[in-house]
Order: C-alpha cells, then structure tokens, then sequence
C-alpha cells in the first residue's frame, strides 16, 4: 500500500530542500506550518517599516478578513484610527461584527465604493493596500481620487503578489492575481505619486511605499 506524506511535511520537504537557493530563504518554514501566513508576510517586520505611531490615522483599502487591521490598530493606539475599507457587503458585515467582538474602538469599518474608498477628507497618514492592488480598477483614477483624503506628509503603501514568487508558493497564487512592481511604479507616478522606499524580505509580494509628488521630504522608511 502506498502511503502519502502528510502536506505539511511534504511542504517541509519542499520549502527546505529548495529554499535557499532564492526567495523561499525568507519564508519562515516551521511559522508557515504552525500559523500559515505569518511565515510568509513576516507581519512584524512590516509594521516595523511601516514605524506607526500612537494617533496617526490609518487606512486599509481591501480590508479583506482583517489580517492587517489588530495590527494596525494596537500601532496607532487609542487616540489613533483605523479605517478598514471594503467594497463586498458580506465582508463588510463580518468585519464589523469581528471589530465589535473584539472592541476595537478605534477601528471604524467603510463600506466604500469601487472608485472611491469613502475615506474623511484631508484625514488619512497612512493608507495601505495588501494583496488589494491588482483588483482596483482604473487605478490611476482611484488614486488621484485619493489625493483628497490624505493628509500632509501622508504615505501610501502597496504589497502585492509578484509575477517572479518562486515555486511551491506560485503553486498557491491564482493565475494573474498579481501585479510586477515597475507597473504599479509606473501607474502611481501617472497619478501623482513618487516612490519614496521599496523593500525585498516577502518572499511572494513587492512592498512599496509612496507620497504625494508635492510632498515635503520626509524620512518614512528612507533608513530601514
């Protein structure tokens, strides 16, 4: 009788024999195996670049399940806020009914719309998407749509899936839900942004961060 390898250990296998040779080097194997995503987001170190402090105001365009929201949350503190943005009522629905459960004070969820995040004028420090960017449609409109909602000093900050992630995790992204980095570059540029720092430790995602062209220089993430 054949027997099978258990997928964890089988993915064990994998990731060890194959990781050191390129991007799976920065995937956390036995993280991945005891908590999923964390072993390959590295959230710590992201919120680490990120540098929140208690009272900005933050937003999270495509909140999702609200991986990211805690997070951001405990970061900003409770003179802080976090907007979590979604545009699918049933993921509206739940997200509020986690934020209440949670009594998260200081999280507000925005039911938004697909060209524009509903955000407070003149209000947001940080505005974040994370495997979001890819699903917006005419980007460059959204985006400069967003001009109004930032503050000054303000940063937007995308993570996406990359075309190039190595083997086995491709095995696990769905066919064209990705976007290469020069494009999103190239499409915040067009809507009025500069890149002010990119970094390379997620194995599977392009991190970027980016602020209004206008804007006063600023050291957010020039020295990580």
């Amino acid at each position: 009788m054949i027997k099978f390898v258990p997928l964890f250990l089988w993915l064990t296998i994998v990731l060890t024999s194959v990781g050191c040779g390129g991007g799976l080097a920065k995937v956390d194997v036995a993280r991945v195996i005891t908590s999923g995503r964390d072993g390959w987001q590295h959230p710590e170190r992201v919120m680490e670049v990120l540098d929140l402090r208690p009272g900005d105001r933050v937003a999270e365009i495509g909140a999702g399940s609200g991986y990211w929201i805690a997070r951001l949350a405990e970061a900003v503190g409770p003179t802080g806020r976090v907007y979590a943005v979604e545009v699918e009522p049933g993921l509206v629905g739940a997200l509020e009914e986690w934020v209440a459960h949670e009594g998260f004070d200081n999280v507000e969820v925005v039911y938004g719309a697909y060209d524009d995040p509903g955000l407070p004028d003149g209000a947001i420090d940080v505005a974040m998407t994370c495997l979001t960017y890819h699903h917006i449609e005419d980007r460059v409109v959204y985006f400069r749509r967003l001009h109004a909602d930032l503050s000054p000093g303000a940063r937007i900050v995308h993570l996406d899936d990359r075309p190039d992630a190595p083997a086995p995790i491709s095995w696990f992204q769905s066919s064209g839900h990705w976007t290469e980095p020069a494009l999103i570059a190239s499409e915040m540029r067009e809507a009025g942004y500069v890149r002010v720092a990119a970094y390379d430790f997620l194995p599977a995602q392009s991190f970027q961060v980016f602020a209004l062209e206008d804007a006063s220089p600023d050291t957010f993430g020039a020295s990580r």
